[in-house]
């Protein structure tokens, strides 16, 4: 069997070589770890986790939070863009509200996720993305760019929206109605998250991966 985390990384393999067949299994993330505080937040708090790296575009976050006056930026991760960034962050004059945590413990980079609004991600370059799972398993709305993997993950008006990548003032309007919504409404896209990250249980994954092992048929 030949698997890979998503059915548009499978469609790529079996258009690309070839091959037919190609079975996604999601990576997994064990959802018993996040925890999720439900109900409305009193600070607007944007968290991204991940390298800061150039593919991420952490700086159109930035860019986005800059235009949101009220808003916290907190960025859990380390890569060779930090010192750019905090010079950006410098330059829109949000320096104060930008949070660079660097490199955590697992425990830190859970609680950053409990305590945000929304995960903000950017990047044009994810597989997957583990980082957004955690954050749906943290019970966060989710803004994402439209690109490759991420609306696997992201249904937008329902666990949070999709934006065009690059364009920050899609980025930032996205944003303010997650951080703007009414709390019913908030409550259902974090409800939403919960819902569409069950799939990605690590038991799930590892029940799918014994099976091929074992020559059973999958689940539809």
């Amino acid at each position: 069997a030949v698997t890979t985390p998503t059915r548009k990384a499978a469609d790529f393999l079996e258009q690309t070589i070839d091959i037919s067949g190609v079975i996604p299994i999601s990576c997994g993330i064990d959802m018993s770890q996040y925890t999720a505080e439900i109900g409305p937040r009193e600070e607007k708090r944007i968290v991204f986790v991940g390298r800061l790296t150039s593919e991420k575009r952490v700086g159109d976050v930035l860019r986005a939070a800059a235009r949101i006056p009220d808003a916290i930026v907190e960025l859990v991760g380390d890569g060779d863009q930090r010192a750019a960034l905090e010079r950006h962050a410098e330059e829109l004059g949000i320096r104060e509200r930008v949070v660079f945590h660097g490199r955590t413990s697992d425990e830190d980079l859970r609680a950053a996720l409990t305590r945000a609004s929304v995960f903000a991600i950017a990047s044009i370059a994810e597989l997957q993305s583990i980082a957004t799972m955690e954050a749906m398993a943290s019970g966060l709305p989710i803004v994402a760019a439209d690109a490759v993997a991420l609306p696997h993950l992201v249904q937008s008006g329902v666990n949070g929206y999709l934006f065009e990548p690059g364009d920050v003032d899609d980025l930032a309007d996205k944003l303010r109605r997650v951080l703007t919504a009414s709390p019913e409404e908030y409550l259902r896209m974090q409800q939403a998250s919960l819902d569409g990250v069950e799939i990605h249980d690590i038991e799930r994954t590892l029940d799918t991966f014994e099976k091929l092992y074992r020559g059973e048929p999958l689940d539809a």
